[in-house]
């Protein structure tokens, strides 16, 4: 059997180097890819538990200062009613007092008036009426005075108590509204860490795959190249193809001297046809002896 030539050994040798190198370099992308992949995902991970932590701390932040403004107005309402209660009471002691200083002056008026033998007929009866009038209107001046007063004193409270509802449904509104802009916050990093990391998985499996060709086209230029400078060498390609069901393996090892395992071609005959060999037949034809180079 002819042996190879140098040339030929080092096409061979070439060819595998670079499929080799190739698988390697595709294997180290792929890594790559994967690790940047891992590390974005951890980083949005933790953005989005930040997010998610910045939105329940702003709603309990709200939530709590809402519920400050509420105890706030509720306090405030609660000593206004007490100042309407105390000015209640200032102005029924007005009052009181008011209607005893009508009560003294008419007696003192009707002493004076007995003493001096004045009867309550004809003008003293209608001076006595008149007085006695304008004291029902001065009680009555400040009672309304108080009442007012009183009126007013609730209606601040109630309008305190209002404004403090108002106040506090605004600012849960406001707390609830700030927590789900961070939960859509938190989505959106979700969503674009998904898709940074499905971009570099897809650029690891390409690295990957790529560097699999390449071992592949290393190993098939090999084998080629082998091949090419066996049937230079004067090597031909034997197969039986009879029309037994046996069959013929051809086998060499032109690359054991470089480390890598044996290459065999085998083939199959049955009834005429031939079925095993995977490789490219474009190269090959039927000579004298055999199947042979062209």
């Amino acid at each position: 059997m002819a042996g190879i030539d140098p040339v030929t050994a080092v096409k061979v040798g070439g060819s595998i180097v670079k499929g080799v190198g190739g698988y390697k370099a595709g294997q180290a992308g792929s890594k790559s890819a994967m690790a940047t992949a891992e590390y974005n995902r951890m980083l949005t991970e933790i953005n989005a538990k930040m997010q998610t932590d910045k939105g329940l701390i702003e709603r309990a932040i709200g939530e709590r200062n809402a519920q400050d403004v509420a105890e706030q107005a509720s306090y405030n309402a609660f000593v206004l009613e007490r100042q309407a209660e105390e000015v209640q009471l200032q102005n029924d002691f007005d009052f009181f007092v008011a209607e005893r200083q009508v009560d003294i002056f008419t007696a003192q008026k009707r002493a004076r008036w007995g003493a001096s033998g004045v009867t309550m007929r004809g003008s003293p009866a209608v001076v006595a009426l008149a007085d006695a009038h304008a004291g029902a209107m001065n009680l009555a001046n400040v009672q309304q005075r108080g009442l007012q007063a009183v009126s007013r004193v609730e209606q601040a409270a109630e309008m305190t108590r209002y404004q403090g509802k108002v106040a506090y449904n605004n600012m849960m509104q406001s707390a609830f509204m700030r927590n789900y802009a961070s939960d859509i916050q938190r989505a959106n990093i979700i969503n674009e860490g998904s898709v940074n990391y499905y971009q570099n998985a897809l650029k690891a499996y390409q690295a990957q795959a790529q560097g699999t060709q390449a071992l592949i086209g290393g190993f098939t230029d090999a084998a080629m190249a082998g091949a090419q400078g066996y049937a230079d060498a004067g090597g031909t390609f034997d197969f039986d193809w009879g029309s037994g069901a046996s069959s013929t393996s051809l086998g060499y090892d032109p690359f054991s001297s470089m480390g890598f395992d044996d290459w065999l071609v085998q083939g199959g005959a049955s009834g005429g046809s031939y079925n095993g060999f995977s490789k490219d037949m474009s190269g090959l034809e039927m000579g004298a002896s055999g199947l042979q180079l062209k």
